[in-house]
């Protein structure tokens, strides 16, 4: 491992690897004057078919993801998210929220989404929009997609 490259454990299934090199901030997002924003992931998806899927979430960008706050990627953190919802906008929005992450999103797509992304709403009060993704053949998608909620 190089220098500038350092691995942290954080418990057995989640393992961080840092690359402190130094780059300059390209985005339109700003850090937070005692918080650093997420303006990128890389993520690999292993997918049914035991292949895996390389994807670049941006942040910094129209796509639907800008703005966006809670990532949610299974079972239980739907179940989280939703009674949330359930509490703060009604059961409405709160079954929007399972019934995305329990059908696929469309009737042509492959698979279940893989991820929920929940941004922060425009307006206190508003409900946030949620967006189902990654479950669709088409990587990536021509349009991004529209919110469930």
């Amino acid at each position: 491992m190089s220098a500038l490259r350092k691995e942290k454990r954080i418990t057995k299934d989640i393992n961080l690897v840092y690359d402190l090199s130094e780059k300059p901030n390209l985005s339109q997002l700003k850090a937070q004057e005692d918080r650093a924003v997420i303006a990128k992931i890389k993520a690999d998806l292993v997918l049914p078919s035991n292949k895996i899927l390389t994807v670049d979430i941006d942040f910094d960008s129209t796509s639907g993801y800008h703005d966006n706050a809670i990532m949610v990627m299974d079972d239980f953190g739907v179940e989280m998210v939703a009674t949330a919802f359930e509490v703060k906008y009604g059961k409405e929005h709160a079954e929007k929220v399972r019934e995305a992450w329990a059908n696929k999103q469309h009737d042509s797509s492959p698979r279940k989404p893989t991820y929920l992304l929940v941004q922060k709403p425009d307006l206190n009060g508003k409900v946030p929009n949620v967006y189902a993704v990654c479950g669709d053949v088409r990587h990536p998608p021509k349009e991004a997609p529209a919110s469930i909620t």
